[in-house]
């Protein structure tokens, strides 16, 4: 069954994620595309902004993003906001140090950069796609951008991590693909399942704990987040304004894996 915000409304929205994931998704975006790409997907031209770059500016800026990017990526309001609350002493972590972040699907790699900035933590960050790779890689020397970017699977920047500290964040944002169905996301089925990754880093952690950043939507199946994040604890859940119809909003959680033993 549909969800319910699938109107008639959002019929241009739909066009354009569709070209933006389908034609255009290799695509480096040319400036009026882009400042379109905010109108569209944000309701202003600098609702797409990545490192404190409005879409209005990034042409000039020099930045490239590619058609998919365009749609995946976490803008800045999404994630400062996230930044700001999990920095807040009443998550029990009052001082982020030691630690690191490690953004292991980085595309844009705006979500890591913010999360860094904030925690004041350097940031790890892998890309396996060559050209998301290659526009990311540029858009961070444009900007002189300090994150440890690599060309390489998440598995294997799991293994080239400095050694484990209880501070440590790892962002999730595997390709969603075809688990962003009608019914909802289905964390089972992203490519590759988040069940599956955090079993990854566990694996790389030798039973230290961290900390697990995710974005979803706000329409999940399946009950896939909570049964992804079985034995965890969840620490807190944002819904970063402007708000928008049920189905349509961005969700950013925090989790502690594993559940602390007592």
């Amino acid at each position: 069954m549909a969800s319910p915000w699938y109107t008639s409304e959002y019929n241009d929205y739909f066009e354009f994620r569709a070209e933006l994931l389908g034609p255009s998704r290799n695509r480096v975006l040319a400036g009026r595309e882009l400042i379109n790409a905010g109108t569209l997907i944000y309701g202003r031209p600098d609702g797409l902004a990545l490192y404190g770059v409005p879409a209005p500016l990034m042409a000039a800026r020099g930045l490239r993003l590619l058609g998919r990017t365009v749609i995946e990526c976490s803008v800045d309001a999404y994630v400062e906001n996230f930044a700001e609350t999990i920095a807040s002493p009443e998550l029990g972590a009052s001082a982020w140090t030691g630690g690191i972040v490690a953004d292991l699907f980085c595309g844009s790699g705006n979500f890591g950069y913010h999360l860094g900035r904030r925690l004041g933590m350097p940031v790890h960050a892998s890309e396996i796609d060559p050209l998301v790779y290659a526009a990311t890689r540029h858009n961070f020397q444009t900007m002189s951008i300090d994150v440890r970017l690599k060309h390489t699977d998440y598995r294997n920047l799991l293994h080239q991590l400095p050694a484990p500290s209880v501070n440590d964040i790892y962002i999730i944002e595997p390709p969603w693909g075809t688990a962003f169905t009608e019914d909802g996301l289905d964390l089972m089925m992203t490519s590759p399942p988040v069940p599956g990754i955090l079993a990854d880093i566990q694996g790389s952690r030798l039973g230290h704990p961290c900390f697990i950043a995710i974005k979803t939507n706000d329409q999940i199946s399946n009950d896939s987040l909570s049964r992804s994040f079985h034995g965890a604890q969840h620490l807190v859940s944002v819904t970063p304004p402007p708000y928008l119809p049920a189905g349509a909003n961005m969700n950013f959680h925090l989790y502690v894996l594993p559940y602390p033993q007592v």
